[in-house]
Formats: structure tokens, sequence, C-alpha cells
């Protein structure tokens, strides 16, 4: 198997321009998998000695020896790709066996979820400082934890969408969804009353959030909203929007709500999107 290997890494050098790394990197892993294969087979491995026994074989392998999911997708992905290059180009393997190599699913990381101290800390952070930026910050902030909203709906919202006297919010989408926004009314009225109007540049502009130009704030423009105060408010670097929604969702459990109520709060489609941990991260 090792003159097909060469043939193997050529063909990513020559024909499909693979970078010197990437040929690096796959030589490493494809020579893994046949030393791994020939050990367990008592002797040097041929391509057509090839089967779906011993590719799963080897599949397992790799889970057994403790690698990280993602060293184990990788290396998966190396072989898989060896024996793609031996099925459709020499022909030696059965078009079957690269199938047997499916990288595992990763996990999805949970954002960091704060205390409620820690959220305090945050969404007064903005307040020590007198300026229309801030004043949109601190409503930014107070939005996001108090309904709970994603980044991208947050920069979505128009002013048409509040009604300030009923403290209440409509999110707007293919089933609109009206939200109580509890705590984050004052700051919102703040901001309307005397950041918002500093910042617009043309009166029809109809976003609740604007940036420094006066246009609609964007997606990325949010999230630097959220890193900065957290640097002030000294809780890391590695605070997101949505650590500010698990935040919630977090605390409302640990008030005892349930996730059917909180499905109704938040405008949820369903309680099993409810995911988060019930401890902080530290």
């Amino acid at each position: 198997m090792k003159p097909a290997i060469d043939r193997f890494l050529s063909h990513l050098r020559v024909e499909q321009e693979r970078a010197k790394n990437t040929v690096s990197a796959y030589s490493i892993d494809v020579r893994q998998f046949e030393q791994v294969l020939s050990a367990r087979a008592g002797g040097a491995v041929k391509p057509h000695d090839l089967n779906i026994r011993m590719v799963s074989e080897y599949s397992n392998w790799l889970v057994e020896q403790g690698y990280r999911p993602s060293t184990v997708s990788r290396k998966m992905a190396a072989a898989r790709a060896f024996l793609l290059y031996l099925a459709e180009k020499e022909r030696t393997v059965n078009r079957r066996i690269p199938d047997q190599l499916q990288p595992p699913s990763t996990p999805r990381r949970l954002p960091r979820t704060l205390s409620e101290d820690e959220v305090r800390r945050l969404l007064a952070a903005p307040g020590r400082v007198e300026s229309p930026r801030a004043l949109r910050d601190s409503a930014v902030l107070a939005l996001l934890y108090s309904v709970g909203m994603r980044a991208s709906e947050a920069v979505q919202v128009n002013i048409e969408d509040l009604d300030l006297k009923a403290g209440t919010l409509v999110r707007r989408g293919p089933e609109p969804v009206t939200l109580q926004l509890t705590g984050s009314v004052g700051a919102l009225g703040r901001y309307l009353t005397a950041g918002r109007p500093t910042l617009v540049r043309d009166a029809r502009e109809r976003a609740l959030y604007l940036n420094l130009r006066g246009k609609r704030l964007s997606r990325q423009g949010l999230w630097l909203v959220v890193k900065r105060w957290a640097a002030a408010a000294d809780l890391g670097a590695d605070l997101s929007p949505h650590s500010l929604r698990h935040s919630l969702i977090r605390h409302l459990l640990q008030q005892g709500k349930s996730k059917r109520d909180i499905q109704a709060m938040l405008g949820l489609s369903s309680p099993n999107a409810i995911r988060v941990r019930l401890t902080a991260k530290r």
C-alpha cells in the first residue's frame, strides 16, 4: 500500500495543487492508517486486500486511542480521501469502503454563562460613561438579557416594534411574537430619549440600534458591544451575545421556571430548544 500512498500524495500535490503543509498532514495521517492496518493484519496490506471490516476496525481504533473528536475527524478524513482515490482513480477498492469512515459528530460547545452578579456588572458598565454610544450599548445589553434575543434578531428590531408604555416588543418573522421587556424598559427609554436622536442622520431610518454613522447596527457591531463592555467589567474575552441569552435561561431555570414557561416567555418554537448549563462555567 505504500506505493499507492506515494501516488495519492503526488495526486494531491500535482493534480489538486494542495498546499505543502496540507500534503504533509495527509502524509502523516495516511501512513498511520497503513501502519495500523498492517500491524493488525500481521503484515503488509495491499490496496486490493482492503475490506469493510478492516476499515471499520481502524475507525474503532482511532476512538480507542483517546484522541479528541476533532483529531479523529481529521484522521478519518485523510484516510477516507485516500480510499476514495483508490476507488475512483486506481479502482483497487470497492466504492463502499470509504463510506465506513464517517467522522464522529462534534458536540456543539455551549456559550459561557454568567452568574446574576456578573450580569449586573456587565449591564452597569456602560452607565459609567456619558455618551450616546454608551446609552445605545446599555440598551443593547439590557435587551439581549431581558428577552434572550439572538444577535441577528436584535439588530433587526425597528423603533415601531417597541411599545415602552406596554413594556413589550414585537419580534418580527414568519410568525411575529410579542415579548415582555421586563428589566430593559428603562435603558431603552433613556436611549430613545437621549441617545438615538444624537446618532440618527436620516429621519427615515427605522432601525432601533444605530452605529456612529447613523445606519443600522450590524451583527458584528453588536458582538463588539458585548466584547467592549465585557472587557470593561473584567469578565473576560469569551463572552458573546448568545452568552446573555443562555445566562437568562439558566437564571430562570434556577428560579424554578419550567422549560415550557421559558418557551412562552422567550417565544421559542419548542422547550427542547433550551440547552444550558445549570452551573456557571468558571
